[in-house]
């Protein structure tokens, strides 16, 4: 009888069945929440102060940036409606801007909310702990000496949706860098104050999720899709859930049962995993490496240091205890980021730096020491955040360091990651376990975190031979990008040398995700966008 009723419908009423049919199944589509997990707490939704990986992917779901980069790495415009050229011998950039985007409460997003975000970065009251990576703008140095005032930063708006941004010298990798400018609503900074990005409640956004239930001890939020966003209707995903897990068996279960749609997996779960079409794996521009603090006199050695690092056996690392694809490290610049200008050979081929694993060198290195520090043995802690991977390298270090090297006494002290960058930022602490992401193609990034000045310099290393290095490395009139790229090289070389920042591997990102899900591209330079993720 059922299905005499269907036929009856006749063509137009089967038609209209189907199509309410299908619209019901995208409707239960776009309402499913997309459940995802990340391994650390986010420090805070304030562009200035984002410092951490997974505070910088909360901006990625939140903020629209001046450009931003394809699922290939290519750069491409964002707020900006073009990538354009610079003029002025390569030092301006004017950027028309998008007339139709909104703010998260409904007010238009313009040019001075950049010129806004530019000058409260730069400005040493806001202490931002990346403000040198706007050091090209011109005006800069003079603005962080205490010379000039924040509001003589080389950034104006000519006119309501028209930004522009002169350099004090040509900056070849300047586009890159503008993946990561984001506006800042004025009237929420000083609405909020010190509190301005600290939760949900006291943030103004514009990308294509609003953030809620989000506080800096927050171990879950929500992401809610923005009627406000200008690509509204590209957003296929309404709402996603994140948690705050550390602990991979847990994640495992949990993407198991179905509970998470997209989740990084560490350790020897990644090798259970291994034929699961769920795990990918992507090569992340991300550095780890060890800082030594140089205001204890005996990790203040330069040949201490060189001991450590000829006792480890990075490839075994990588290989052996990590399992996840990461890279033993082969310069303090990540394998893939940047390359030689005249042959397109890779930055860390062209690094004459071997970080080879040499227990002869490392007695040697470390008898040099102890005589040099009237000692018969050292002891000191290594401080890491309290995440699978980091606890794993951490115990990994302190193994073969105390079985090479049995002089050295040596702990672990693994801490949730926003006490163990306190601790970092304080100075308490013996040798840390860091990590540095960019977005920027450029090796200088990396490079300029050991220069003495630089806030990420936790150490407090300084070297003079460096600083000349890096100073020639960062003076870019008039030279070619050949002889930058050979300086580039050069302090590399030293910051190795002298083991002032020991590199030790370069992440992997593997990753669970449901093969349901569509969209969600993961590549060397940032996470996946929401915002492109669909159920299939």
């Amino acid at each position: 009888m059922k299905k005499h009723v269907f036929l009856g419908l006749g063509l137009f009423g089967i038609t209209a069945l189907l199509a309410a049919c299908g619209q019901q199944a995208k409707a239960a589509t776009t309402q499913r929440t997309l459940n995802v997990a990340v391994s650390t707490e986010a420090s805070s939704l304030d562009p200035a102060h984002a410092v951490d990986a997974t505070s910088g992917g909360i901006l990625e779901q939140i903020m629209t940036p001046l450009y931003d980069h394809d699922k290939d790495g290519k750069i491409i415009p964002a707020m900006a409606t073009k990538v354009v050229k610079p003029t002025d011998g390569g030092k301006t950039y004017t950027l028309t801007l998008r007339k139709d985007v909104k703010w998260s409460d409904g007010t238009p997003v313009t040019a001075k909310d950049f010129v806004y975000s530019l000058k409260r970065i730069v400005d040493p009251k806001t202490k931002t702990e990346f403000a040198y990576q706007y050091d090209a703008i011109a005006n800069y140095q003079d603005i962080v000496a205490g010379k000039k005032s924040p509001d003589t930063l080389g950034v104006s708006a000519p006119s309501k949706y028209v930004l522009k941004i002169q350099l004090s010298q040509p900056t070849p990798y300047f586009a890159s860098q503008m993946t990561g400018y984001y506006p800042t609503n004025e009237a929420a900074v000083k609405r909020y104050g010190k509190q301005f990005g600290t939760s949900a409640d006291k943030i103004v956004t514009n990308g294509a999720y609003k953030i809620k239930n989000f506080n800096t001890t927050s171990d879950s939020w929500d992401y809610v899709k923005d009627p406000e966003y200008f690509a509204k209707k590209a957003v296929k995903i309404a709402k996603v859930h994140v948690t705050v897990l550390k602990d991979s068996s847990t994640i495992d279960n949990l993407f198991a049962t179905g509970k998470l749609d997209d989740a990084p997996l560490s350790g020897n779960l990644i090798q259970k995993e291994a034929k699961n079409p769920a795990l990918t794996k992507t090569v992340a521009a991300n550095m780890n490496y060890l800082q030594f603090n140089t205001k204890n006199p005996q990790l203040n050695n330069v040949n201490l240091r060189r001991a450590v690092s000829a006792a480890l056996d990075r490839q075994a690392m990588t290989t052996k205890v990590l399992q996840d694809g990461s890279k033993p490290a082969k310069a303090f610049v990540p394998q893939g980021l940047a390359t030689n200008p005249s042959t397109g050979k890779d930055f860390t081929a062209d690094a004459d730096t071997p970080l080879t694993y040499s227990p002869t060198k490392a007695k040697a290195y470390l008898k040099v020491a102890l005589k040099e520090l009237h000692t018969d043995s050292i002891n000191f802690a290594i401080l890491t955040s309290d995440v699978d991977t980091d606890k794993q390298v951490g115990e990994y270090i302190q193994s073969q360091l105390t079985k090479v090297l049995p002089q050295l006494k040596v702990t672990v002290s693994s801490l949730p990651k926003m006490t163990r960058i306190q601790r970092s930022l304080d100075g308490k602490f013996d040798a840390v376990l860091m990590s540095w992401n960019s977005t920027i193609q450029d090796p200088s990034d990396y490079l300029n975190t050991a220069t003495a000045t630089n806030i990420s310099n936790f150490s407090k290393f300084s070297d003079s031979q460096f600083t000349a290095l890096m100073a020639k490395v960062n003076n870019t009139n008039g030279q070619s990008a050949k002889a930058r790229y050979q300086e580039e090289l050069a302090a590399n070389a030293r910051v190795i040398d002298v083991a002032g920042y020991i590199p030790v591997f370069q992440s992997a990102n593997s990753r669970l995700i449901n093969t349901k899900v569509g969209g969600l591209h993961y590549s060397m330079l940032q996470p996946a966008e929401y915002r492109h993720a669909y159920f299939k």
